[in-house]
C-alpha cells in the first residue's frame, strides 16, 4: 500500500476549555516538580503515558501537549481504540477540521440533550507532517459513515506495523481530506492558530465565523 506525504500543513481544532498547556508542554526535567503540583487535579493518564505511547515516541516541550494528550486520552474513533489505540485526527485545512469536529462534537451535545441556541469556541492547532502515511483513500471499507470495526482493525494493523498514520477522505466535507496520526512523531510540534465561534441552533452546528481581536472596555 502506497505511503504518501503531500500536506504541507495540517489543522485539527479543539474545544477552547481545554487547558492550552498541560504536562508535555514541559520540558521533561522539569516534570516531577510539575506533577507535585498537578497531582491530584489532573487524570493520571498524563504520569502513565508509556502505557499508551512507545519510548521512542515520547515528545514533550512547546507544541507537543496537545499532540500527546491525543495520545493517552484514547476514545472510539475510526482509527482509534479506547484504551488500546490513540490517534492524533487533523485534516488538510481548517474548513475541513471544523466540518469534522462539529460533525462528532454534535453527537455529544445531542446525547446530553442540549437543546438551547448557543455558540462553541474552538481553537485551530496547526502543524507539519513528517513522515509519510498509508494511503487509504480509495480503501472504501475504512470510510463507512458510522461503522467504526474495519477501520479500527485497519489501524491497529498499522500500528503493530510501526507505521505512521493513516490518510484517508473526510465524511463530514467532501473533497476533504483527514488523516489519523498513530505516532507522535509523525509531526510537528503544533502551534495555537486562530479561534472560531460554531452556531449551535439547539440540533446541530450550522455556522461559523472567525474570532477577531478583542478591544478594551472602556
Amino acid at each position: 500500500m502506497a505511503r504518501v506525504l503531500e500536506w504541507k500543513k495540517h489543522y485539527r481544532v479543539i474545544h477552547s476549555r481545554f487547558p492550552p498547556i498541560n504536562l508535555f508542554d514541559e520540558d521533561r526535567e522539569g516534570d516531577a516538580l510539575l506533577l507535585a503540583e498537578l497531582e491530584g487535579e489532573t487524570s493520571d493518564r498524563l504520569t502513565r503515558w508509556n502505557e499508551f505511547i512507545r519510548e521512542d515516541d515520547y515528545r514533550n516541550g512547546s507544541g507537543w501537549g496537545a499532540v500527546m494528550a491525543a495520545f493517552c486520552y484514547t476514545n472510539n474513533g475510526r482509527f482509534s481504540i479506547e484504551d488500546r489505540l490513540g490517534a492524533y485526527y487533523c485534516a488538510d485545512s481548517d474548513i475541513t477540521a471544523i466540518a469534522e469536529w462539529s460533525y462528532h462534537a454534535a453527537k455529544v451535545w445531542r446525547d446530553i440533550r442540549y437543546t438551547d441556541e448557543a455558540s462553541a469556541t474552538v481553537r485551530c492547532l496547526v502543524g507539519s507532517l513528517t513522515e509519510p502515511l498509508v494511503d487509504a483513500r480509495k480503501n472504501s471499507r475504512v470510510h463507512k459513515k458510522t461503522d467504526y470495526s474495519t477501520s479500527q482493525a485497519f489501524a491497529l494493523k498499522h500500528y503493530q506495523a510501526q507505521d505512521f498514520g493513516i490518510l484517508y477522505r473526510s465524511l463530514r466535507n467532501p473533497g476533504g481530506e483527514c488523516a489519523a496520526l498513530l505516532r507522535p512523531c509523525a509531526t510537528t510540534p503544533v502551534k495555537q492558530g486562530v479561534h472560531y465561534s460554531i452556531t449551535w441552533d439547539g440540533s446541530k452546528f450550522t455556522q461559523y465565523a472567525l474570532v477577531g481581536p478583542f478591544k478594551p472596555l472602556p
